[in-house]
């Protein structure tokens, strides 16, 4: 099995924040992804939610 980068943007859904997007190195994008979900969406606290979704490099790069 192979790393890979995968980037993933965090929206606020309330919209008080800027979206983030940030780059991580993986060994599994979709158990990544999943994990993104449960600590942002369904286990984080009302106030501190987050909608997790891919991002691309030059997302990712445009931020920077």
């Amino acid at each position: 099995m192979d790393s890979r980068d995968i980037y993933i943007k965090l929206t606020d859904p309330t919209g008080k924040h800027k979206p983030v997007v940030n780059a991580h190195r993986v060994w599994d994008g979709a158990r990544f992804i999943d994990s993104q979900h449960k600590q942002y969406e369904r286990d984080a606290k009302p106030e501190d939610r987050r909608t997790v979704t891919e991002a691309t490099r030059a997302e990712y790069q445009a931020g920077r």
